[in-house]
């Protein structure tokens, strides 16, 4: 199996041999010698482009087809593989894409002469499942909205809904099944952190590397302290049994947020975003726990939470005004309570 193939079986557990014959296509006469070594583009495969170098580019008339040997950012040498134009997204290879697109000419007796056409590939889809609040699923569409990508938002406002009605067939596809989930073609995704992860790789936000590992471990860091969250706010969690139990839990934790490993880690990093210059799945989350706590602190009529965390402050503000998120902080979704009162007497909601 070729490199390209195999990165498609690594994201996708579905991806079967012949998903990986339609990543090629045929190819149209190229100039390219316009690429040199070293040159990053971009390489497609079932629908998802890749990071990647140019490796070298061989004119031997056997590699005609596929003359560009690419190295994949984030995996190893043995996965470089040769590809074509129709497989290149590069400003240098635009004229030759058009090219490749256009329909050849057919001559009499052409034998590919009454083949179908080989259909497009449709954008990328998803579903995703989540109760009625912000909670977990306020993530999971603030990383949608940002990557302005098509999604259907089941919100549950009844247990009746989720356990009866849909459960049972999300169980089908998937034995995890729990809220949140999130469906994109036959795959389904439970579990929050592999959701997330799932996303980092099927968006293109930084799954590989030195940053892959930076983000896995800010997932799991911060969803401690979501769950440090969920322990304060929900009764049937025991931690905080009556309202005058959680009055005095909420205003010590609003007296000592817990982000002082985030403002340490931004401290050591120098980073607008915690990976890298771009927001990761991990910042998604951060900003929602953030976001929460600062809620939290003001319905108490306690400090900021940003006093001590500067740097936290400023990565919460830079978040705030990313552009393709502007419609989701105006939208109902937003406004959505925090956590489940209705259902399950969340304090703070």
């Amino acid at each position: 199996a070729t490199c390209a193939s195999r990165a498609c079986a690594r994201l996708l557990p579905s991806f079967s041999a012949e998903r990986a014959t339609a990543c090629t296509g045929p190819m149209a006469k190229v100039d390219y010698s316009v690429l040199q070594v070293g040159q990053s583009l971009q390489v497609e495969c079932d629908g998802v482009y890749y990071s990647a170098d140019v490796v070298s580019v061989s004119t031997a008339k056997k590699r005609s087809k596929a003359p560009v040997k690419v190295h994949y950012r984030g995996y190893g040498s043995d996965w470089d593989e040769f590809v074509g134009a129709d497989r290149i997204r590069s400003k240098a290879l635009k004229a030759g894409k058009q090219a490749a697109e256009a329909k050849p000419a057919k001559k009499k007796g052409d034998k590919s002469e009454g083949k179908s056409e080989a259909k497009p590939r449709q954008p990328l889809t998803f579903e995703m499942g989540y109760w009625g609040i912000r909670g977990l699923g306020a993530v999971m569409r603030m990383i949608l909205e940002y990557k302005e990508v098509k999604y259907t938002d089941k919100q549950y406002t009844d247990g009746e809904s989720w356990f009866k009605e849909d459960k049972p067939k999300i169980l089908e596809k998937n034995p995890l099944a729990n809220l949140p989930y999130l469906v994109c073609g036959e795959t389904v995704v439970c579990q929050t952190n592999s959701i997330l992860n799932y996303l980092t790789q099927k968006l293109r936000l930084g799954q590989y590397g030195k940053v892959g590992l930076m983000n896995d471990q800010l997932l799991c860091e911060i969803y401690d302290v979501r769950n440090g969250m969920i322990d304060l706010v929900y009764p049937f969690k025991k931690v905080n049994r009556t309202e005058e139990e959680y009055k005095e839990s909420a205003t010590k934790l609003a007296d000592s947020p817990p982000f002082a490993k985030f403002e340490a880690w931004f401290e050591k990093y120098g980073t607008d975003y915690l990976t890298g210059s771009k927001p990761n799945t991990s910042d998604f989350h951060l900003w929602e726990m953030l976001d929460q706590h600062k809620i939290l602190s003001e319905r108490l009529e306690k400090p900021s939470i940003f006093e001590k965390f500067p740097k936290c402050k400023a990565f919460y503000e830079r978040f705030r005004a990313l552009p393709t998120l502007q419609k989701y902080f105006e939208s109902d979704a937003y406004k959505l309570p925090i956590n489940n009162q209705a259902m399950a007497g969340a304090y703070f909601a």
